[in-house]
């Protein structure tokens, strides 16, 4: 007999069970179309700080003589909207013989080559003000070598002004004399 009501008790909270979980109710939500992005990391630079391009001419100096000081600011701005945490700059130069003056001709002795850069010096770079470059330096000492401009975080929209100051010494001799450079500057962004 105990037997007998221990299995209807059983069979009867089984049913109420199987009762209650298929008299509930059920419904699903759904999300569909989801996505995930990146954002964008983009660096450019300006002449005179109102139109940013990936590709500019930033420098052009001519006619420089023994004594001149030049001074090139450019900008360079956050495009994107990931913000930039350092900014460096690389200079690329080609020296090159414009012309060969007479005058020239004793003190050259590569009449092929120019070397602009050897006598032309980078007196300061200022970023935001502040001088990143430690000492008067040659020119061609600075090529192909990272300069820091930046560290920190520049945020979207935000622009960086950069002023490099050029000094051909008064001192300079009749080798530099009718001589080019061409000059790339390469400014690097990165997160």
């Amino acid at each position: 007999m105990k037997k007998r009501i221990l299995l209807v008790v059983i069979t009867l909270l089984l049913s109420i069970s199987l009762g209650y979980s298929l008299g509930n109710f059920t419904d699903v939500a759904k999300s569909k179309g989801n996505t995930i992005t990146t954002g964008e990391f983009d660096i450019r630079i300006s002449k005179d700080g109102k139109r940013f391009y990936d590709e500019t001419k930033i420098l052009d100096i001519s006619g420089l003589k023994p004594g001149d000081v030049s001074e090139v600011t450019f900008y360079v701005k956050n495009y994107g909207d990931i913000p930039v945490s350092n900014l460096t700059m690389v200079i690329k130069v080609r020296d090159y013989e414009e012309d060969f003056s007479p005058a020239e001709e004793q003190y050259d002795l590569t009449d092929e080559e120019g070397e602009l850069s050897k006598c032309l010096y980078v007196e300061a770079i200022y970023v935001n003000g502040t001088n990143v470059l430690s000492n008067p330096t040659p020119l061609y000492k600075l090529a192909n070598k990272e300069i820091k401009l930046y560290s920190g975080s520049l945020p979207e929209d935000a622009m960086i002004p950069v002023r490099i100051i050029f000094n051909l010494p008064k001192n300079v001799g009749n080798e530099c004399m009718t001589d080019g450079c061409e000059i790339v500057v390469k400014v690097i962004g990165t997160q």
